[in-house]
C-alpha cells in the first residue's frame, strides 16, 4: 500500500479519543470559525494560535463546565499508535506547543479599547498504545504533559478498532490510486460518523459526504439499541467490500492516470467508517485528579455507573483506594489500582498511575507512610464530568 497504515491508525485513534472527551464534557472544536482568534484552518489542518506561530492540533476539546478562579480550558489530543514506545521529543514538543499558546493573547473586548488579555488555558494529553520512555515520563511530570498509557489489556478493544478501521482506509486508498492521505476528509468522514462533529457548523469541504453519514447517524439513534459495555470491533461481513463498492460507484482507478487523486470516493469510505457509529466507550471515564496526569478509568458496570451520575443528588462519591500489595510492606505488587465505593453503589472504577511512578513505589523506594500520603494528596478527589455535571470521587481510608 502507497499510504502506511500505522499512519492512519493514529489518526482513528484519536478520533475515538475525541468522542471520548465530547462523552466527558468536553466540547470539541473542528473549524476556525467558532474562534476565528484563537484558531485558523490551513486548508488541511486546524492551527491554534501561540504567542510564536501556530501550531497544529489534531483534537482539541473545550471543557464547557466553568471552573471557579480558571480561565476556560482547552485540552490537546495527540495519540502515538506504533510499536515502539514513545519519547521524549514528542513530549518536548507538546510542551513547547502549550507553553506558545498558552502566552498568545486576544484582544476582543467590550467597548472601544482593545486589551490584551488570556482567554484559555491550554493542557495536552499524549495517548499512546506502546506507552512511553521513562526520559519522557519523567519531563512530562515535571512539565505537566499528561501522558496515557494504553498498553494495559484492558484498551486492546479500542486499538482493534483503530487498526481495523486504518487497514482499511488503507485499503480504499490503494484501490483508488490515492498516493497521499486525504487527511481532513477521513477525519471528517470520522467525525461525522461518530457524532463529534458539532451540529452548528457546516462541513463545507465535504458536504455530501457530512449529508450521507449524519442521515444514516440520525437513523442509527433512532433505534433502540441495548447498551453495552466494551468497544465493539466491527464485524467484518457488516463492513462493505471496498472493491466492490468501488465498481458499484463507476470509480475506476486505472483512469485518467494523469489526474492525480486527491480524495476517497465518498461512499465506500462511509461505508467503511460506518461501524464506528456503533461504538460505544461507556467503560472509559476520564478522571482529573489535583495531580499533573489524566487518568483513564476502566467502569466493570457502565450501566449503573451512568445510572447514578446521571440520577444522584449527591455530586461526591466517597471511595476507597485499593491495590494488590504485599502486606509485610504494604508496597503495591501490580500497576492496576481500584476505586471503590464505600457504600454498594453496584460499579467500580481502575486505573493505572503513570508507570515512573509505579516503578518508584515498586522499586521500594517509597515508605508506608508515603502511599497512604499520595492518596490523600495527588489521589484526595478525582474529578469526573458527564455532560454540564461535575462529579467527585472522594477518597477515604479504610478504618482501623
Amino acid at each position: 500500500m502507497a499510504i502506511n497504515v500505522a499512519t492512519v491508525r493514529g489518526y482513528v485513534l484519536e478520533e475515538l479519543l475525541a468522542r471520548l472527551l465530547q462523552d466527558n464534557g468536553y466540547r470539541l472544536l473542528v473549524a476556525e470559525e467558532q474562534d476565528p482568534e484563537a484558531l485558523k484552518d490551513s486548508g488541511r489542518v486546524l492551527l491554534v494560535r501561540g504567542r510564536g506561530t501556530t501550531h497544529q492540533v489534531d483534537v482539541l476539546g473545550e471543557l464547557d463546565l466553568p471552573l471557579p478562579f480558571s480561565l476556560p480550558l482547552r485540552l490537546f489530543v495527540e495519540a502515538k499508535y506504533r510499536k515502539e514506545r514513545t519519547g521524549v521529543e514528542t513530549v518536548r514538543n507538546a510542551y513547547g506547543t502549550i507553553r506558545d499558546v498558552n502566552e498568545h493573547y486576544g484582544t476582543r473586548t467590550p467597548g472601544a479599547g482593545r486589551i490584551p488579555m488570556r482567554r484559555y488555558q491550554y493542557q495536552y494529553a499524549l495517548f499512546s498504545a506502546s506507552g512511553f520512555s521513562k526520559p519522557a515520563q519523567e519531563y512530562a511530570l515535571a512539565q505537566q504533559i499528561s501522558l496515557i498509557d494504553l498498553s494495559n489489556p484492558d484498551f486492546s478493544a479500542l486499538l482493534a478498532v483503530a487498526d481495523e478501521i486504518a487497514r482499511r482506509i488503507a485499503e480504499l486508498a490503494d484501490e483508488a490510486g490515492v498516493v497521499s492521505l486525504p487527511l481532513k476528509q477521513v477525519r471528517s468522514a470520522l467525525r461525522h460518523t461518530l457524532g463529534t462533529w458539532p451540529s452548528n457548523i457546516d462541513d463545507a469541504d465535504f458536504p455530501d459526504l457530512a449529508g450521507y453519514l449524519d442521515g444514516m447517524h440520525a437513523r442509527r439513534n433512532e433505534r433502540s439499541v441495548p447498551t453495552v459495555a466494551a468497544v465493539r470491533r466491527p464485524d467484518p461481513e457488516a463492513v462493505v467490500s471496498v472493491a466492490g463498492r468501488l465498481m458499484d460507484s463507476g470509480t475506476d482507478a486505472g483512469t485518467e492516470e494523469s489526474v492525480p487523486v486527491r480524495e476517497l470516493p465518498a461512499e465506500p469510505l462511509a461505508g467503511i467508517v460506518s461501524e464506528l457509529g456503533e461504538t460505544v466507550l461507556d467503560n472509559l471515564v476520564l478522571g482529573f485528579p489535583p495531580a499533573p496526569f489524566v487518568l483513564v478509568l476502566l467502569v466493570d458496570n457502565p450501566a449503573a455507573f451512568l445510572t447514578y451520575v446521571d440520577n444522584s443528588g449527591d455530586t461526591d462519591i466517597r471511595v476507597h483506594l485499593e491495590y494488590p500489595r504485599d502486606h509485610g510492606t504494604n508496597r503495591p505488587t501490580s500497576r492496576d489500582w481500584n476505586i471503590v465505593p464505600v457504600d454498594d453503589l453496584g460499579f467500580r472504577l481502575s486505573f493505572t498511575l503513570p508507570a515512573v511512578l509505579d516503578d518508584w513505589m515498586l522499586n521500594g523506594n517509597v515508605p508506608t507512610w508515603t502511599l497512604r500520603e499520595a492518596k490523600a494528596t495527588l489521589l484526595s478527589s478525582i474529578a469526573i464530568v458527564r455532560g454540564n455535571r461535575a462529579v467527585r470521587l472522594m477518597y477515604q481510608p479504610h478504618r482501623g
